[in-house]
Parts: structure tokens; C-alpha cells; sequence
């Protein structure tokens, strides 16, 4: 029997315009969000562990991790029935750029 693995990533676009840079800071506006962006800085990580790490409920796990996806700030591979999320390192650094200045 052959095993298939499926990998899965979404591109995300740049963080240019203001716009842009608003979804990034969405997306970094919830405490529990930035903590699962501490824990995927040290190595991409699946759902579970993060789950288990945050000491969250599934769905709400799956609705943060909805935000950071959808506002660029984290990428995911699916492999088998498995999700394993990783900081989408580009954009995290451009909307720290535009702290530079400020700081």
C-alpha cells in the first residue's frame, strides 16, 4: 500500500500599505496571539502542541490561528490529518520595521 503525504502551504501577500500593516497589528492585538507566535518562533509547531501548550479549546485555538493566518503573520503545512503552523517571518518583520522609528 503507498502512503501519500500532502503538503499544504499558503502564500501570503507582504505587508506594504497601511492596510497591510493593520491586519499585521490585528493580528497581534490578542495576548493569547502573541503567545503562540513566542511558542512557533522557537520551531514550527502542530495544532496540538500549541493547543496543549496554551491550555486552549480546540475552536478557540482554531480562531486564533484563523486570524494570524489570514493576516499573514503565520504559515501552515497540513501533513495527513495534521496542521503544524510556523511564523511567517517576512511579515512579522516589516510590520517591526515600522516600530523602528517610533522607539
Amino acid at each position: 500500500m503507498t502512503t501519500y503525504m500532502l503538503y499544504v502551504v499558503i502564500m501570503t501577500r507582504p505587508v506594504h500599505s497601511d492596510a497591510d500593516r493593520a491586519d499585521a497589528f490585528r493580528g497581534l492585538a490578542h495576548p493569547i496571539r502573541r503567545r503562540v507566535l513566542s511558542m512557533l518562533g522557537k520551531a514550527e509547531r502542530p495544532a496540538g502542541e500549541l493547543q496543549a501548550g496554551l491550555n486552549l479549546t480546540q475552536p478557540a485555538l482554531s480562531r486564533h490561528l484563523r486570524v494570524l493566518r489570514d493576516t499573514g503573520l503565520v504559515r501552515h503545512r497540513v501533513e495527513g490529518p495534521r496542521r503544524f503552523y510556523r511564523v511567517n517571518t517576512p511579515v512579522l518583520r516589516k510590520a517591526q520595521r515600522w516600530f523602528q522609528p517610533i522607539v
